[in-house]
């Protein structure tokens, strides 16, 4: 049999392990991992569907267009089967869990539609994989409990209540892929917990004055850029300044984060202040800023406050800054 469990991975959501190797790094093996599908495991997502894929993993429902059938991998922006993503076919039997016949899906084109799927669409040398029941009933419990708990457990001997786990990944879906080129300047977007951070601090702009909400609205496009450009080295010099590795001159003690559509921070960028400790990283103290750097910080409220394990949030990074 094969081996089962749950992590946390660097999208920030959890992913299923087999054989003590994460799955989605064998589905996506050739591709790069940025730019593909999540696990729906993680916070951030409505809990009536959480709780829906976990029952559907455990072969309490059946899947959504094909009742064996089952998503593992979705769209990271919406989360919805029909952008496309990775399902499996899944038997629940008395004391063994079977995966098999791991395919690219998206919705039928018509409820008339039988389950047939092109050859190009099955994912090779992947299954069956066989795994003991009450290993698999047992991570998947565990995962769902520690979800519910509101914390990501794992990544520490010590698990904390209020840590999050920090992503930075290209949010597009499949559909949009095949559609056209993704647009260079979406870069790779921050998420929490495999929420993406633009959307949080969109959702919290009623603590900006009005004045500024406007400008805050325009100021969701990651300095993080893997294109050509001059502006790849601003994405590479935050992420230097997240790892504690100098200061930046134009606003010291505070790393840039998002700017607007022309990814140049003199035109307004949102940044954050950043304290790390042996074990932890903190991110708080979110500002709005405006065009210049004689502009002052804009607050968004002490809600927004994230704290990361240490080992995961400075792995993530290096492993961005690698390919930067």
């Amino acid at each position: 049999m094969n081996g089962f469990d749950l992590r946390p991975d660097s999208t920030g959501g959890f992913d299923f392990v087999v054989d003590g190797r994460f799955l989605r790094e064998r589905v996506f093996e050739d591709a790069d991992r940025a730019q593909c599908e999540v696990s729906l495991l993680r916070r951030g997502v409505f809990s009536g569907a959480l709780e829906e894929q976990i029952r559907r993993l455990q072969g309490e429902l059946p899947g959504p267009f094909f009742p064996e059938r089952v998503w593992l991998y979705f769209c990271p922006q919406c989360y919805d089967e029909g952008c496309g993503g990775i399902s499996v076919r899944i038997q629940v039997e008395t004391d063994r869990v079977v995966w098999s016949e791991f395919r690219y899906d998206s919705d039928p084109d018509n409820e008339n539609e039988a389950e047939f799927f092109e050859a190009e669409d099955t994912i090779p040398g992947l299954g069956p994989l066989v795994f003991d029941r009450t290993e698999y009933v047992d991570a998947l419990s565990r995962t769902a409990k520690a979800l519910g708990r509101g914390f990501v457990a794992f990544w520490r001997s010590t698990a904390s209540f209020d840590q999050v786990s920090l992503g930075l990944e290209l949010l597009v879906s499949r559909k949009e892929q095949r559609k056209t080129a993704t647009r260079i300047k979406a870069g790779l977007q921050w998420t929490i917990d495999g929420r993406p951070l633009s959307q949080i601090l969109q959702a919290a702009q009623g603590e900006l004055p009005t004045g500024i909400r406007e400008l805050s609205t325009r100021l969701s496009f990651s300095v993080v850029q893997k294109g050509p450009g001059g502006h790849q080295e601003t994405g590479r010099d935050a992420i230097r300044f997240l790892l504690g590795e100098g200061s930046w001159p134009e606003r010291p003690g505070r790393v840039p984060l998002f700017v607007s559509e022309s990814l140049d921070v003199q035109d307004g960028v949102i940044t954050t202040r950043v304290e790390r400790t042996e074990s932890s990283v903190v991110w708080n103290d979110f500002r709005a800023h405006g065009a210049g750097p004689e502009q002052p910080g804009h607050a968004y409220g002490p809600d927004l406050h994230y704290t990361f394990d240490r080992r995961q949030h400075d792995e993530m990074l290096l492993r961005i800054l690698a390919t930067l």
